[in-house]
């Protein structure tokens, strides 16, 4: 008998066995987990799903600076602004919870309790285009300077908010 392909035989069966016990996990994982717009997403989830974001932003819309420069009046209008178009998803500072943020799937952003990291032009081009396969509308009739004093309202409620 020919010991080579006994060898190679029994390493071949070994590495099937292997991938079908990762096959075997990998499906009874996928089965397990709950897609309903009900379950949390799991951390590994958001992160990728914040990273791609992130990534396709800067690709499509390269950071740039500000038409203004906020005055503590901007500053008072974003704060208008946030609380009567987006605290009902993100959340009201000093508030209650946002009453509809539990109903989407994917969550939106809860900038109440975990302040937004994002840098300024992001997150007006966030406010301006929305995002896709989410409840983040784009708001395209809002003139360009609202959308930036939401946006540096939010950043100053993020460094108010630093540790």
């Amino acid at each position: 008998m020919d010991r080579p392909i006994v060898r190679h035989w029994k390493k071949s069966l070994g590495m099937r066995a292997g991938m079908a016990a990762l096959v075997a996990i990998a499906l009874t994982w996928f089965i397990r987990l709950d897609v309903s717009s009900e379950a949390e997403p799991l951390g590994l989830e958001t992160r990728f799903a914040s990273a791609l974001l992130a990534l396709k932003i800067r690709l499509k819309d390269p950071p740039r600076d500000p038409p203004l420069n906020p005055t503590p009046d901007d500053l008072e209008r974003g704060a208008e602004l946030y609380h009567v178009r987006c605290s009902f998803c993100h959340g009201d500072f000093g508030g209650p919870a946002a009453p509809l943020a539990k109903s989407f799937s994917p969550r939106p952003p809860q900038f109440a309790t975990k302040p937004s990291r994002r840098p300024v032009w992001m997150n007006v081009d966030v406010i301006r285009h929305g995002i896709r396969w989410t409840a983040m509308p784009a708001f395209t009739n809002m003139p360009d300077s609202d959308a930036w004093r939401i946006a540096f309202y939010l950043e100053r409620r993020a460094q108010s908010n630093a540790p």
